[in-house]
């Protein structure tokens, strides 16, 4: 590609960077590759269910009714005693053992 002289500056520079663009393109297109995460989805429930807590219940891990190991555990057993819908797991090392606080949303 010959510039003519009648070429004004801007024109002149807008060519370079596309050909340094071009060059560029060139020089890294063997170095890409296909990504590896297309795209993130979420469950259905983490996109729909809205968790509101209506009662923080919970104690001692050690002797909880359901007998669990994990407050996890703990805190499943009582959102299905009462039907309700865990939102929040919590767990504090007492030093003497932990303490399970569990969220339930009772709607």
């Amino acid at each position: 590609m010959k510039i003519s002289n009648k070429a004004r500056p801007e024109q002149v520079i807008r060519r370079r960077r596309h050909l340094v663009g071009i060059s560029a393109a060139a020089v890294l297109s063997p170095l890409w590759s296909k990504p590896l995460i297309n795209a993130v989805v979420l469950p259905a429930h983490a996109q729909t269910s809205m968790c509101v807590t209506d009662i923080t219940v919970g104690g001692p891990l050690a002797g909880n009714a359901s007998g669990a190991t994990s407050c996890q555990a703990a805190c499943d057993a009582e959102a299905s005693s009462r039907g309700a819908l865990l939102c929040d797991v919590r767990e504090t090392d007492t030093g003497n053992g932990i303490d399970c606080a569990c969220d339930l949303d009772l709607s």
